[in-house]
């Protein structure tokens, strides 16, 4: 991305790796109330995040990951305008997106609620909420379902009813786009159960042999989450059972069984309502702070929320003009876990930094501060003392995000222009933008090695 020389340029770091695939195949064209079978046409194939529990732990020291953590599924009939690269719901981002646009679900409006009942009725008992009418905002981390359409319509190799792009144990991932091939004639149940299949794989859940379970290929009906030990089911459905290790937790070691609706459970908590507003409050600068121009200034902010799943902002303005206004979809944060946002080489003018936070209950908090930024004798140059690189403006305006430890999604963060202007800067997502002793973010791949090391000392 490029942004014009008199903006605030960000820069980030990040590697965002091709996550593996989780395909359900069936013969098309798919029946009505079609269900995916075990053995009778189905397969699924590739491999999955094989993360320990401790690991999935280890990172719930980042603000919103920790569990229980409330969250939203949202059902897209709509269709929509998809980029290929790691999954980001929020920026219409897909490892299975066949870039460009995605078509509607033409099934009508009176089997898309029925399907929307459906999948809301499988998840009631967690603290989960299903939505189809307005999108969610892309502060609030959440699961995106393309309903319609058909598996040519990916760049997947083979024909499937629905498909995911990876079991993520612990649902380390919050940002993650699955899809149920519904168009053909299918009904509501078929496309609720396969909706609650697909976003089930998303939050961790393998296939099993319980016929009564959503997470099965063999059985009819309305499926459910099942909240029984049930057999994983690998060789006949999938090849291997990615998240092993976190059934166990919950079905015994060596069980090679899942208990869908504890695994929820844990990770989602109930289904009592979210009445508590989440923590906005920036520490760092204090408000009312003057720095000569071309000075570094490390923004900090505590994020809270008596629930894991929410999701947080910077926008700054500059001479009442915003000049950055992004999502920290990789949650940087600095090694007291608290929102991280490192401005470098900063031109004169009076600033506001702002903050905004939001939970699955709807509830916004903000909190702003002003920095006043005098002109100095020199300021122009380079990116200040290490604490952020990239090649710097005519008027020396580059700023580093660092501090950082990554979300789970793995995204780019959906890099947004914001603004115009001949005189633009390169941004070099390979350079080291951190300040502090711990490494920058490197996506979904890296978090983990990251949080399980993010207490040693670690330099750029």
């Amino acid at each position: 991305m490029r942004l014009p020389t008199s903006k605030l340029a960000i820069l980030t770091v990040a590697v965002v790796p091709m996550l593996p695939t989780l395909v359900h195949a069936a013969d098309p064209p798919a029946p009505d109330e079609f269900v995916q079978r075990c053995g009778t046409g189905s397969a699924a194939h590739g491999d999955s995040l094989q993360a320990t529990p401790e690991e999935i732990f280890a990172v719930e020291d980042i603000p919103g990951n920790a569990y229980p953590r409330k969250h939203t599924l949202y059902m897209n009939f709509i269709g929509d305008d998809l980029l290929s690269g790691a999954d980001n719901s929020a920026e219409s981002r897909s490892t299975l997106a066949k870039q460009g646009p995605y078509p509607a679900f033409s099934g009508g409006e009176a089997t898309a609620i029925a399907a929307v009942q459906g999948v809301q009725n499988d998840v009631a008992a967690f603290g989960i909420r299903v939505v189809y009418e307005a999108r969610p905002p892309k502060i609030l981390p959440y699961t995106m379902a393309m309903i319609g359409g058909s598996w040519t319509d990916t760049n997947l190799e083979m024909p499937a009813g629905g498909v995911a792009p990876i079991a993520d144990c612990g649902a380390l991932g919050q940002r993650h786009v699955v899809y149920v091939f519904a168009d053909g004639g299918w009904g509501a149940t078929s496309i609720a159960n396969v909706t609650s299949q697909e976003a089930g794989h998303a939050w961790g859940l393998d296939h099993n042999l319980n016929c009564g379970s959503v997470m099965s290929y063999c059985g009819g009906g309305d499926g459910v989450f099942s909240s029984t030990c049930d057999g994983l089911c690998e060789e006949q459905c999938q090849g291997s059972a990615g998240c092993r290790l976190t059934h166990e937790m919950f079905c015994g070691e060596g069980s090679d069984q899942q208990d869908e609706a504890a695994e929820l459970a844990w990770l989602f908590g109930g289904n009592e309502p979210d009445l508590e507003a989440p923590l906005a409050d920036i520490v760092e600068p204090a408000d009312g702070t003057t720095v000569e121009a071309g000075a570094s200034v490390d923004v900090r902010a505590l994020v809270e929320d008596n629930y894991g799943g929410f999701g947080w902002r910077f926008i700054i303005e500059r001479d009442g003009e915003i000049v950055y206004d992004e999502v920290a979809y990789d949650k940087d944060t600095d090694e007291q876990y608290r929102a991280a946002l490192n401005l470098v080489g900063i031109e004169a003018g009076e600033y506001v930094i702002s903050l905004e936070v939001m939970d699955h209950g709807d509830h916004v908090s903000t909190d702003s501060v002003t920095l006043h930024v005098m002109a100095g004798a020199d300021t122009g140059g380079t990116a200040a003392d290490g604490e952020g690189e990239g090649t710097a403006s005519d008027d020396g305006v580059t700023s580093g995000v660092g501090d950082s430890t990554g979300e789970g999604t793995g995204s780019d963060g959906g890099d947004a222009d914001t603004g115009t202007g001949a005189d633009q800067i390169d941004q070099n997502k390979d350079d080291c933008a951190c300040t502090s002793d711990r490494a920058p973010s490197r996506g979904f791949a890296w978090m983990i090695v990251l949080a399980l090391a993010r207490r040693r000392s670690r330099a750029c």
